[in-house]
């Protein structure tokens, strides 16, 4: 009795489906890896720093980052990097909230080659302009100050969030701004009261991003403060190397970890809403 021959349909779906979990695999252990690798460093004792290279150490230890909370300044810089945060998101929602409204509601002339150059700023590198700014900030007194930083910060994430929002927006149903406006509502009513509770899903996707970009800025605080008490946790991260008197790469991935845990944290609770903010605008469509 000859045996049952196996689809060549699904084999076929067999194989492509194992080509892309061994593509996805790969892609979680290239971006995972390092980040296990760096809370490996932060729970070992420093006779465990150059021995054989093993992911899980023989005797963890959270003593490194009790030396990190207790004996440096990093709740200093972490205090430090939640207040830039607070100003960024708030000032940053302030300008593409209205930004958003005006490209998804209006129309006017060269309305997408606006929108595209908005975005093309998105695209300028830090790098290039921490020297230029530096110059500036110097010039008019704005070092170590951040009234001057939060507003580089806001110009850094609003493009970004402006062609965000105009997607979200785009999927709030036009009806309801017409009855809105029927009823007498001006346009900032219709804005405030119904517009903004409709796309508070795509609203809070855009904090989250504001949020991380701003927390993981390094250039443009490293350029713009030269006061260590000044310092959010990505510069102070590097500069409490200088802390340290013997062997220190156990700290400095403890304060790498203690650092990255906030942003984590936010996209774990908040990450439902990502997805959703970045359908809104294709779903319209």
């Amino acid at each position: 009795m000859n045996a049952p021959k196996i689809d060549d349909y699904f084999i076929r779906k067999l194989f492509t489906n194992s080509i892309i979990v061994a593509v996805y695999a790969l892609l979680v252990l290239f971006f995972l890896g390092p980040v296990l690798w760096i809370v490996s460093l932060a729970l070992r004792t420093p006779q465990e720093l150059f021995g054989a290279p093993r992911l899980l150490p023989r005797n963890p230890t959270l003593e490194n980052f009790t030396y990190i909370l207790t004996r440096t300044q990093m709740p200093t810089y972490i205090w430090n990097s939640v207040r830039l945060v607070v100003y960024s998101v708030v000032g940053t929602l302030a300008v593409s909230i209205p930004s958003a409204y005006s490209f998804s509601r209006f129309s006017f002339r060269n309305k997408t080659g606006l929108l595209l150059i908005v975005l093309l700023f998105q695209m300028i590198s830090p790098v290039v302009i921490g020297i230029p700014l530096f110059r500036y900030f110097a010039s008019i007194g704005l070092l170590n100050n951040y009234f001057g930083l939060s507003m580089v910060y806001i110009a850094i994430q609003t493009p970004f969030a402006t062609f965000l929002l105009k997607g979200v927006l785009d999927g709030v149903p036009r009806e309801l701004d017409e009855s809105a406006h029927i009823d007498g509502a001006s346009r900032f009513q219709v804005l405030r009261a119904i517009i903004i509770p409709s796309a508070m899903s795509g609203i809070a996707s855009a904090v989250i991003f504001i949020s991380i970009n701003s927390w993981s800025q390094f250039i443009i605080p490293f350029f713009l403060l030269n006061r260590n008490s000044l310092y959010p946790v990505a510069v102070g991260v590097l500069m409490a190397q200088g802390h340290f008197t013997d062997i220190s790469i156990q700290y400095v991935a403890a304060a790498s970890v203690v650092g990255l845990l906030p942003a984590v944290i936010l996209v774990l609770f908040l990450q439902k809403f990502i997805l959703s903010a970045l359908l809104a605008g294709a779903l319209k469509g």
